[in-house]
């Protein structure tokens, strides 16, 4: 064989395997979440909301159940951190566990108790697209009471290793914005203690 063949044929599986341990450290397709999954996400979160709104539970056990649905399909933390934002990173470890705690309480209280008026509800998923880095949007539309649809966007993602929700749009209005400025309020209005605004959270919704 001539050398320079020689050279071409080693320089031929130099790349092959510098390529083959590029795609070995890369995130395997087959692991990101596809649209698939995300509406069967959704749909197991409808199934669960809609099974409590239309039962016969006490509000009490109601609200713990919708807590309980929130902490499973939800990235809580992802969404405390983002809603609390810049204080976030001047806490201890004790504070960011205690506001994640406190502010998935309120929002279950909160939500929990505008979801029980809708008994007769019922949600259709209409499609879902992928948005790369800003995960997979899940389209829904909700009807009640004889009422034109509403439209339901749900955002969901598995950067944080499994595939959650981490933000709601009802008729375009995104619940994380919403609680973010919500809760920025709250901690100026408790002289930004972040302390005093866990307390103020324990005792809303």
């Amino acid at each position: 064989m001539p050398l320079n063949d020689d050279k071409h044929s080693r320089r031929t599986v130099l790349a092959g395997i510098t390529a083959l341990s590029a795609a070995l450290a890369m995130p395997q397709a087959s692991t990101a979440a596809t649209t698939d999954q995300a509406v069967g996400l959704v749909n197991k979160i409808v199934g669960e909301l809609l099974q409590v709104v239309k039962g016969s539970q006490s509000e009490a056990q109601a609200l713990r159940r919708f807590e309980q649905i929130f902490v499973s399909y939800g990235d809580v933390p992802v969404i405390a951190r983002s809603v609390l934002g810049q204080p976030w990173r001047s806490t201890t470890s004790a504070q960011q566990s205690a506001f994640v705690t406190a502010f998935r309480g309120y929002l279950a209280r909160k939500y929990g108790k505008q979801f029980r008026e809708f008994r007769d509800a019922s949600v259709r998923v209409t499609g879902a697209v992928d948005r790369g880095d800003k995960g997979i949007v899940v389209s829904s539309q909700m009807t009640y009471g004889g009422r034109p649809p509403i439209a339901v966007d749900w955002q969901v993602s598995d950067r944080s290793g499994q595939l959650k929700m981490f933000n709601l749009f009802i008729e375009g209005v995104s619940m994380l914005s919403t609680e973010r400025n919500e809760v920025r309020a709250l901690l100026e209005a408790n002289r930004n203690n972040v302390d005093a605004l866990i307390a103020d959270l324990q005792r809303r919704g």
